[in-house]
């Protein structure tokens, strides 16, 4: 049993250790320290490519996801990617939902696949500006 807790601890601290030196290799995050809102501990990391306000420049991140999630430093990284949003886009292709279920657009006729695209085309949005990755989706749409 001992045995058992040791491990565990190491696993704990390991990963802990990879996620703050990944942390200390970007340029603009600072671990700050940590925190207890609602029961749950989190670092509190300050993002100094933000500024304050709206969008916030503190992050909190779960240490009991760090643990679960951190095993190496390569998910250490990806971790500190996600923080900073500073990944690739994932695109989902092949899927809609219109009408209130999902359906493959794989094989829909030349009609459909217009109605699609006349429908990504609208600005649905209270900005007035087009979604995020709008003009992938087109790309991807008019591939069909």
């Amino acid at each position: 049993m001992l045995k058992e807790n040791t491990e565990v601890a190491e696993r704990i601290e390991k990963g802990l250790t990879l996620f703050v030196e990944a942390v200390e290799l970007s340029s603009d995050l600072e671990v700050i320290g940590t925190a207890i809102p609602a029961n749950e501990e989190v670092f509190v990391i300050r993002d100094y490519s933000k500024n304050e306000g709206i969008e916030g420049a503190y992050v909190e991140v779960s240490i009991e996801e760090i643990v679960r999630k951190v095993t190496d430093s390569d998910k250490a990284q990806e971790f500190v990617n996600v923080i900073q949003n500073d990944r690739a886009p994932i695109v989902l292709n092949g899927i809609t939902r219109i009408v209130g279920y999902y359906s493959r657009v794989n094989n829909w006729n030349k009609s459909k696949v217009g109605e699609l695209r006349d429908r990504a085309k609208g600005s649905y949005g209270l900005t007035g500006q087009n979604p995020l990755f709008q003009d992938d989706r087109m790309d991807m749409i008019d591939s069909l």
